[in-house]
């Protein structure tokens, strides 16, 4: 019996933004660009490079958050979470990806800008210890 073409291909997007935890987003994507029909983009507001945490090091965005409309999977890494929690764009892009996801995951504080953006309304999160208080509330 042939697979469906949904099960050949898995959109998968990692959302990048300044002052992530990089090993955040690499350490997933390593485990995530193995599944079988895997295509990874990461994605920023903006295509380019973008600054993690350290000031050091730089990820490279393949496509900008107006670029990218579906996902699979979506996967939003820890790092400065505070002032993604007060981005409106991002938390509205969040939002309509995560709609159509069949999982959206999170790392660390990560699971922060998913509450910020209302998307985490059933079931259970974890997130970083020192922001699990914080998390419940935006919840």
């Amino acid at each position: 019996m042939p697979v469906p073409t949904s099960e050949l291909s898995r959109e998968i997007v990692v959302y990048l933004y300044p002052g992530l935890t990089a090993l955040d987003a690499i350490g997933p994507y390593e485990m995530l660009r193995g599944l079988p029909g895997a295509v990874v983009h990461f994605v920023a507001q903006q295509q380019g490079l973008v600054t993690v945490d350290s000031g050091f090091l730089k990820l490279q965005a393949d496509r900008s958050c107006a670029d990218v409309t579906r996902a699979d999977i979506l996967l939003v890494p820890g790092g400065n979470a505070p002032a993604q929690m007060g981005d409106g764009a991002a938390l509205d892009w969040l939002r309509r990806i995560h709609a159509i996801t069949r999982w959206t995951l999170s790392v660390c504080t990560g699971a922060l800008i998913l509450a910020a953006a209302g998307v985490l309304t059933s079931g259970e999160a974890a997130t970083h210890w020192s922001a699990r208080k914080r998390c419940a509330n935006l919840a």
